[in-house]
């Protein structure tokens, strides 16, 4: 293998073991509540740390355009990996939560130097690079869903987190030897003339500003979705379905497993096709997808193929997503851009998990799926109007 192969590897490795970390608690909750409180205050811990990991992502892409991505992405497994043991080791609530908030700033430093990087390999194969970043998220996902559930029920919730605090630390050191920096020349990464928000500010004032703020609209209801359905599909199908833990952890595994290739599916479609067409086409399939997982029997065959399709249909849309940004951003303010993207996603998005919380404990939680249901309509609706330009190179 290349060095600039195993470069890639290991930041599409470290994306996946960033977004374990972010369902690790998701994956634990049945085990903690009694010992740290009920389900709802533990979700909305959870909303908390979507907070934190969306709104950090806005300083971190300033920084991802002016100092190495390699050491951000580092960084990011040294304090999540910290974190993490920090939760382990927390004698209560508070310290949980403190804990919790600061893996959320640890996952923040990851995204836009993260994409910034996959975004800059490749022009006209950068879908294909953003499946392939995308895989290793959905992947880091799918082992931590059934690997934190099985260990919680052997180990303890309390030593699953420290085992994954060494786990960061390690991705840590693997990430030193072998990630590289893409090469950029001194233009391309110095800071664009009158600073990087005069750069956003006019991002907002050309031509494309519709078709901007439509696309940013819609990366905000796909992080609701994600960080909403993340929360509490593992709850979901062990509480309302009345699956086992490990069984309901082994489900999750298998949607977030299929996420993971739906993530290259949609990437290499949306070069050849476009990106426009596979969105529409996977908002219409999820929001129907969560309706049938709402009013399904507690059948575990029928539950693994609506669990499948789930993964299936979301994350189809993710690397077309991700991509149609990357088309509209210049070089040299790709962090910027991306740190942006994630902010929305995740720090105005975290807002729709926090309703959902509402919702399930005024309603319940089959009208939690049903409003997940509704915001993907809504990021359909939004889709629509979107002009796509399939020619466009951006330098």
């Amino acid at each position: 293998m290349k060095r600039s192969d195993a470069s890639v590897v290991a930041v599409t490795a470290s994306h996946g073991i960033m977004h374990a970390y972010l369902v690790v608690l998701p994956a634990l909750m049945p085990l903690m509540v009694g010992e740290l409180g009920n389900l709802t205050l533990l979700a909305y811990i959870a909303s908390l740390v979507t907070f934190f990991y969306g709104w950090g992502s806005l300083p971190v892409g300033f920084l991802a355009d002016n100092v190495s991505k390699k050491m951000l992405i580092m960084l990011s497994m040294i304090t999540c990996g910290l974190a993490s043991a920090i939760v382990g080791l927390s004698g209560n609530l508070y310290i949980t939560a403190a804990g919790m908030v600061l893996i959320g700033i640890g996952a923040s430093l990851y995204h836009p130097p993260g994409y910034g990087h996959m975004a800059l390999l490749s022009v006209e194969l950068r879908g294909r690079f953003m499946g392939i970043q995308g895989l290793g998220g959905d992947m880091g996902m799918a082992v931590a869903y059934i690997t934190s559930a099985a260990l919680g029920i052997s180990l303890g919730w309390r030593n699953t987190f420290i085992l994954w605090g060494f786990v960061g630390a390690l991705m840590a050191v693997i990430d030193h030897y072998i990630v590289e920096d893409v090469p950029t020349s001194n233009e391309e990464k110095s800071m664009p003339k009158g600073g990087y928000l005069s750069t956003i500010t006019k991002m907002f004032t050309t031509e494309n500003r519709f078709n901007l703020v439509l696309v940013l609209l819609v990366v905000m209801l796909s992080g609701g979705l994600w960080s909403g359905v993340s929360q509490w599909i593992l709850t979901y199908i062990n509480k309302t379905k009345g699956i086992s833990l490990l069984i309901a952890g082994g489900l999750s595994t298998i949607q977030y497993t299929v996420g993971a290739f739906a993530q290259l599916i949609g990437g290499e479609l949306s070069d050849k096709i476009g990106r426009k067409i596979i969105l529409i086409t996977g908002f219409i399939a999820y929001a129907i997808s969560l309706i049938a997982l709402v009013i399904a029997p507690g059948n575990f065959v029928i539950l693994l193929a609506l669990v499948a399709l789930l993964g299936f249909t979301f994350y189809v849309t993710q690397a077309p997503l991700s991509a149609l940004l990357g088309d509209i951003t210049p070089k040299n303010t790709v962090g910027v851009a991306y740190g942006i993207n994630f902010t929305v996603k995740y720090g105005f998005g975290s807002i729709l998990p926090f309703i959902a919380t509402w919702i399930s404990s005024d309603y319940g939680l089959d009208y939690v799926f049903y409003f997940f249901a509704i915001l993907s309509g809504l990021a359909l609706i939004l889709t629509l109007p979107i002009k796509e330009d399939k020619k466009a190179k951006k330098n």
